[in-house]
């Protein structure tokens, strides 16, 4: 079994701090299977029973079990398996209920104040899904704005101003011309980023981050490979739907 699908069906038992050490391992596969408990928690910062209580949520026998699990997973040859079907369908499900049980309240109090809203995305599949997310912000009555990061920097330093937002969409979320395109707006932002579940610096960087999982499914090239990104538009519906839900209970309180 896969550790996603673990962390799935006990994911009523995590709290915050094992999804953050989830994150970690799984961004820091080499770095975990390489050093032993003391080594691992003294780099990462995360106490030994944390990391031992984490392994025992999921229904790991402790340390040594993850650590053989991750080394496997990591090790294996990537080649087509019919329980990807399955995996897959983990993934999403494991998406969906994180962004469920996401409070995005404050968030959507900033959404409902902010004069701009922006949407920033590196690669194709990141543009469409901007194009998705200002098509559905329209439809709730919100203008968002999309912008491409190799020629609308200037435009954006023209008009943005203070706590405006800024969506960013980066599946890695290291993508470094959109990292640095971040660092270069003026204006103080609050900025929320959307990309895969992992400890990387566009998430650490933002004031919001909505997380999916997702998976390299099969490889067939030394540097080509498959990884579902459903979960991409998941994290955008769910958002949609929250906020109409934010505003519902909202004007209910108000009558």
């Amino acid at each position: 079994m896969k550790i996603n699908d673990l962390i799935k069906e006990n994911y009523k038992l995590l709290d915050k701090n094992d999804i953050n050490l989830y994150s970690y391992i799984i961004q820091e596969k080499t770095d975990f299977v390489e050093k032993n408990l003391k080594e691992f928690s003294k780099k990462s910062k995360f106490s030994e029973s944390a990391i031992v209580s984490f392994a025992k949520k999921i229904g790991l026998e402790g340390y040594s079990e993850l650590k053989y699990l991750v080394k496997w997973e990591r090790e294996k040859i990537v080649d087509f398996d019919e329980k990807e079907i399955d995996y897959t369908y983990n993934d999403i499900t494991l998406s969906m209920n994180m962004i469920k049980a996401l409070n995005l309240d404050d968030l959507f109090k900033n959404l409902e104040k902010s004069r701009r809203v922006y949407v920033i995305y590196t690669g194709y599949i990141q543009k469409n899904l901007a194009e998705e997310l200002k098509r559905n912000f329209l439809n709730i009555g919100l203008i968002a704005y999309t912008l491409d990061i190799k020629k609308d920097l200037e435009l954006l330093n023209k008009n943005i101003e203070k706590n405006d937002i800024v969506f960013a969409l980066s599946f890695s979320g290291e993508n470094k011309s959109l990292i640095d395109f971040i660092k270069k707006i003026k204006k103080e932002i609050i900025l929320v980023s959307i990309t895969k579940l992992s400890n990387n610096k566009l998430s650490q960087m933002s004031n919001y981050n909505l997380a999916f999982q997702s998976h390299e499914v099969y490889r067939y090239e030394e540097n080509t490979s498959i990884r579902p990104v459903s979960q991409y538009y998941v994290i955008i519906d769910f958002l949609v739907l929250k906020f109409l839900n934010y505003r519902s209970k909202n004007k209910k309180k108000n009558r």
